[in-house]
């Protein structure tokens, strides 16, 4: 048997019901006519594994510039760039994508020796992101170095370095965790507002001497995201780090939709890409730039008109 309730609390029981009814086929669709699309109308919404949300897209139509995406074999990639994309998040401004550039330096014994410095050049759309990348070099008596250019005052381009030493004299030196502590790998923070950069690997003489030589031959750097690279003190002494990591490590991008202040992108009338009823502007704070999402209490895509419910 059912409990038995006074009048006044059997209306609030039925006013409870029928708001939480309400809820549930407002925010998760009474069928797919009412779920939340983060495509353009009409687009693919994915590739392979990959949510392809608006602005970004994949087909003629479906993206705003540069936010093109190519699907080839199931995997995504930034035209823009050619990096294979990893995750694309609209609420915090992120991509994150495959960095496969890993740059190195090699003196082996015989006399020989090969060099190779890489980097990344993004559109300006796109920024490496200040808190979730870091700077990894590995080797001993070697200097690793970012070497990008930012934008100052006037919009002029000025040149960018940070750079992290790695230390050690012989290979009972070594660290043997898999943390970058500086003996035998060391890590730098990333600096902000960089569209593109060069990475380089080299060793300090005197300090890198024959018997380092002997048992660490080559050094490398790379741009990887926070947390996504576990060293081993075997890679000290590789020669096949890189053929080993081949498609290198995830780096993320942060991204903005338009290189206005939210207080110019307001004043844009259609072109201002905060296209949803409900939703607001967001400042940027690595570079100049602004990015849109849904306003408390709504979900969804800022960039479609109808897109936060």
């Amino acid at each position: 048997m059912f409990p038995s309730f006074p009048p006044g609390q059997k209306l609030l029981l039925l006013v409870a019901v029928t708001l939480i009814l309400q809820h549930s086929t407002t925010v998760y669709g009474s069928g797919s006519s009412e779920s939340i699309n983060m495509a353009r109308p009409g687009c693919p919404d994915k590739c392979g594994n990959v949510s392809i949300p608006y602005p970004f897209g994949t087909g003629k139509g479906c993206f705003q510039e540069p936010f093109n995406v190519t699907c080839h074999e199931s995997r995504a990639y930034l035209a823009s760039t050619g990096v294979r994309v990893l995750d694309i998040n609209l609420t915090f401004g992120e991509v994150r994508v495959q960095n496969p550039n890993i740059a190195s330096q090699c003196n082996y014994t015989n006399g020989t020796n090969s060099t190779s410095m890489v980097g990344l050049s993004l559109d300006p759309f796109h920024k490496v992101s200040n808190t979730k990348n870091k700077l990894i070099s590995i080797g001993c008596s070697m200097l690793g170095m970012i070497v990008g250019l930012t934008k100052g005052k006037n919009q002029l381009e000025l040149p960018i370095v940070n750079s992290c030493f790695s230390f050690c004299t012989d290979a009972s030196s070594v660290d043997d965790t898999t943390e970058c502590a500086g003996m035998g790998c060391c890590q730098s923070p990333f600096p902000g507002n960089i569209s593109s950069f060069n990475t380089t690997s080299t060793p300090i003489p005197p300090i890198y001497n024959a018997t380092i030589q002997s048992f660490s031959p080559c050094s490398y750097s790379f741009i990887a995201e926070v947390d996504s690279f576990k060293f081993d003190r075997s890679y000290v002494s590789s020669t096949n780090f890189r053929s080993k990591y081949t498609e290198g490590f995830p780096l993320v991008l942060d991204w903005v939709v338009g290189n206005a202040s939210c207080s110019e992108a307001t004043k844009m009338g259609s072109q201002y890409a905060c296209q949803a009823m409900n939703s607001q502007c967001i400042n940027v704070s690595n570079g100049p730039g602004y990015r849109c999402n849904c306003s408390q209490g709504y979900v969804g895509n800022p960039y479609l008109q109808g897109g936060c419910r």
